[in-house]
This record gives C-alpha cells, structure tokens and sequence, in this order.
C-alpha cells in the first residue's frame, strides 16, 4: 500500500467513524500518522475533524506536549465549527486540558469569554459549550470571569441570564462552594419578568438541589411557596418539586 493510499485510508475511516481504535494504535506508535491526523483537523469534513480530535486527545494523556499546540488550533476551530457534534468534541478537549494542564487553559479563559461577549450567535453558543465543560471539570480556573456571571444574572439580555445559569450549574457538578456566592441572584430571577428565565431559574435549582442536601430541603420550601400566573413556570415548577421529594425520601430512608 503507498503512502498516499494510506493517508486516503485514514481519512476515509475519520469520515465514516471506523477503524478509530485502529487508528489510535498506528498514531500511537506511528508519529507520521499522530502527524497526519494533526493535519486533517484542518479538513474540511466536521467528522473528519471531530474524530481526529477524539484520537489526538487520547494520545495527549500521555504526551503532554501535545496540549499548548491542540489549545491554540481548538480554539480556531471552536469559533468557526458548524457542527454541534464537533463543538460537543472540542469543548470536552477543553474540559480533558483543563483538568490535566490547567496552567496552560487559565490565560485562554478570559479570551473565550471575550469571544462569548462580542462574538456573534454562533460564537456564542460554541463558546459556551467550551466554559461549560472547563467549568465542570476545573471550576477554580472560573475565577476570573465569575464577576462576569454575577452581571450577566442581573443583564436585560435573557440569552445572558440563561447562560449564566448554565455556567453555574457546570461548576456546581464538580464543587458546590463555587456555586454559593450566586445562590441569592439565582432565587431572585424566580421573580424575573421572562417566563422562560423563571423557569430555567427553577430548573437551575433544581439542579443544584440534587447535589446538595441542604440546597435541597430550601428549594423545596421556595418553590412550594412559589406562586406564578405562567403555566411553563408552573409545570416546571411541579417536576421540579416532584424530583427533589424522590431524592428526599431516597436520602432518609
């Protein structure tokens, strides 16, 4: 087999999600292979790019050098992908770096939010996937930008509000201390004038009721008392109450 029917193989395989763990061997003890597939994240087929960087990402466990080069070229491809599947992708690459190499992720953080804040629609949602899966897997690396979430609770934007929540709820998953310092904003947009931010409030809660007991012994008391006129609110309202009290029982029995 020539060189460039290989090469062919290779991305044809990437295409169609086949032979990856093929591929990871041969790239594993191949460097011309590793090198190849560095070169792919530049084709112009998302699958291609997505399961290049699946394989990379393994090998970069254990080749750290790896790590300051992928940061730069995922952020590239972050900003322009089109393909949620390849967002998805990029962004646990994000979260795998910010748990093994957080010095290196630190100083893009304040970059990706730039990009969040001025970026257009697309950029936005792309980038938010990314700090999502930074802020579940290393919510310490937030700290710069966690005064940005406490503005963007109280913004008129509902797009900023819903964002923030999520942010928040990421870094709730790995630590509930960094969660605290936002619960109070978090109660007060139950009262906001958006249904759809009322809702995601309730939802925000509920979320993070589920992963302290505390919390959730609170929210079950908020949300009993809640009394809203919209009937998303109100049904998001009732799962909610009805998932904690199943938990409740689960935790006393």
């Amino acid at each position: 087999m020539s060189m460039e029917e290989e090469e062919f193989d290779i991305r044809e395989a990437l295409a169609n999600g086949e032979h990856l763990e093929k591929i990871l061997i041969m790239a594993k003890y191949d460097e011309s292979v590793l090198k190849k597939l560095i070169e792919l994240l530049d084709d112009d087929l998302w699958t291609v790019v997505k399961n290049a960087i699946s394989i990379i990402m393994v090998i970069a466990k254990t080749r750290e050098d790896l790590y300051e080069p992928m940061l730069k070229k995922l952020f590239s491809l972050l900003k322009k992908s089109e393909a949620i599947p390849l967002t998805q992708e990029i962004a646990k690459a994000f979260g795998q770096m910010a748990k093994e190499k957080p010095e290196l992720v630190k100083s893009m953080i304040p970059v990706l939010f730039a990009n969040y804040r001025i970026g257009d629609e697309k950029t936005k949602i792309n980038v938010s996937y990314a700090l999502e899966e930074i802020a579940k897997a290393n919510p310490m690396l937030m700290a710069s930008i966690v005064r940005d979430f406490m503005s963007m609770l109280s913004s008129k934007n509902r797009e900023d509000k819903l964002t923030a929540l999520n942010f928040i709820e990421a870094m709730g998953e790995n630590s509930f201390k960094y969660v605290n310092p936002f619960l109070p904003r978090i109660i007060n947009l139950l009262h906001d004038g958006d249904e759809i931010v009322r809702a995601s409030a309730v939802e925000a809660l509920v979320h993070l009721a589920t992963l302290n007991d505390k919390l959730r012994k609170v929210v079950i008391k908020r949300l009993e008392e809640l009394n809203d006129t919209s009937s998303l609110v109100n049904k998001t309202v009732k799962e909610g109450i009805s998932r904690l009290l199943l938990l409740e029982g689960h935790s006393s029995s």
